[in-house]
């Protein structure tokens, strides 16, 4: 197919969406629109970066410029990725179409002042769309279509039954598409109890065996040798864009304050930043700064296609966090890497990722003592100026207090002061991490010595 001109889509929608460089069709695109316009529910699952976005706006957006009525409501697990929807619709959009996003953190007169403008394109997250529900600022009685946007994050970060009350306040005649990278039996629930005769999409393998594309690495450090790593990997492997992840927001200023003071341009991305300081660092990212160093939660629906590599300072303890995080490289079919540094009491996990998702995991050899020196300096600066970070990551704060206690191969953090974004997750994912390690059986564990990156300990 040349083209989206055989999609039935609005010919005035066709020109605009030429005018702004999208000329082919992507095969979820191709395969998923007629059935959208068509008016059925429709469950898609494609991965990461396969160009959903557009898949279920194009509908929308047509039969806007067809003249028709009608209200679409699409659920985002994160602001981030609430934001990146508004965006893309905002450019393609026809003149007097409204669209209201709408998320936590941000102002909630603003956003009810928006909804009060009857807008055709409501974009928010489960969690203040509930709240402009409870405030009256929000019916859904009138919403003709419902999208669920990357639903196995929502499961992931325990909105799904946000997103099944708001699922029960809509029309039942409404049309309900769902969107996935997996297809986890809670989604399959879903689909039974709130959509009518789904029709079932698969674009491609599951996310979870997608990443067959990028090449994974890891390195066995512990202490501020993990700091002599991540420098020692950048400089050997050269990452052109890459996405630098950590367990919790302290950690990640620390690390931002280390790339930067070793003149590697970098900005910072977590749950201690504003809106538009969260904002400001994506469009950065995405305009050339090199790193970003981010959590798991503010990462959440990072959408930027040249992403070379994802380096793991923080092993994640559920394989699944793996998948998705490396998920953000190699989109759209390119190559991509991913790097992993764990201590000596994490390489059970190591196996739990290979086990999961199928892949290999190369050790990999790096010449970390040339930066011994560079890490005992920064360190030192470090413990001499102890503080604390303001949002943007200047300051000084101590670093890794927290304590953990050794736990059938794993880990749990008890610093309640840590920073983490997503205890409930977090308690979940290490149950989860267990479970597969009592199926896998593995016996070829090394449980001995190691310890967390606790430089000033």
């Amino acid at each position: 197919m040349s083209g989206f001109e055989e999609l039935s889509l609005n010919a005035a929608f066709v020109e605009i969406l030429k005018r702004n460089g999208i000329i082919s069709p992507t095969e979820v695109q191709q395969k998923a629109i007629p059935l959208l316009l068509s008016g059925k529910d429709v469950i898609v699952r494609s991965k990461t970066g396969s160009g959903k976005t557009l898949a279920f706006l194009m509908p929308t957006l047509s039969r806007a410029y067809s003249g028709q009525k009608g209200t679409t409501l699409v659920l985002a697990p994160t602001r981030e990725l609430a934001l990146q929807i508004s965006t893309v619709a905002e450019k393609l959009k026809p003149k007097g179409f409204g669209i209201a996003t709408v998320y936590g953190g941000a102002s909630m007169n603003v956003q009810m002042d928006a909804l009060s403008r009857n807008p055709r394109l409501i974009i928010g997250t489960p969690g203040r769309i509930i709240d402009l529900m409870k405030r009256n600022a929000l019916y859904l009685y009138e919403i003709s279509t419902v999208v669920i946007d990357e639903a196995d994050t929502m499961l992931d970060m325990g909105f799904i039954d946000d997103v099944e009350y708001i699922l029960s306040e809509t029309p039942k005649n409404r049309q309900a598409l769902l969107f996935s990278a997996t297809m986890p039996d809670k989604i399959i629930k879903i689909s039974h109890n709130y959509m009518h005769e789904p029709m079932l999409l698969k674009i491609g393998e599951e996310e979870g065996l997608t990443v067959k594309k990028i090449k994974h690495l890891y390195f066995i450090a512990d202490g501020s040798r993990k700091l002599e790593a991540l420098l020692a990997y950048i400089n050997e492997h050269n990452p052109k864009k890459a996405v630098v992840f950590l367990k919790t927001k302290r950690e990640a200023n620390l690390i931002y304050s280390f790339l930067r003071k070793n003149n590697l341009d970098a900005m910072l991305l977590h749950g201690g930043l504003t809106q538009s300081k969260r904002e400001h660092s994506l469009n950065n990212f995405r305009k050339g700064v090199r790193f970003l160093i981010a959590t798991n939660v503010a990462a959440r629906g990072i959408d930027v296609n040249d992403i070379t590599d994802i380096i793991n300072f923080d092993v994640p303890d559920d394989p699944f966090v793996y998948v998705h995080r490396v998920g953000r490289s190699a989109r759209m079919g390119k190559e991509g890497k991913a790097f992993t540094i764990v201590n000596r009491q994490e390489k059970n996990i190591i196996e739990d990722i290979k086990y999961v998702a199928k892949i290999n995991i190369d050790l990999i050899n790096l010449d970390t003592y040339a930066y011994k020196d560079i890490v005992m300096n920064f360190l030192k600066d470090e413990r001499l100026n102890r503080g604390h970070f303001d949002e943007e990551g200047n300051g000084h704060r101590r670093f890794g207090g927290g304590n953990y206690r050794n736990n059938r191969g794993g880990f749990r953090h008890n610093d309640r002061s840590s920073g983490s974004e997503n205890t409930r997750g977090d308690q979940r994912h290490y149950s989860r991490g267990n479970n597969f390690r009592r199926k896998r059986n593995n016996d070829d564990r090394d449980n001995n010595g190691g310890r967390r990156f606790r430089p000033f300990n």
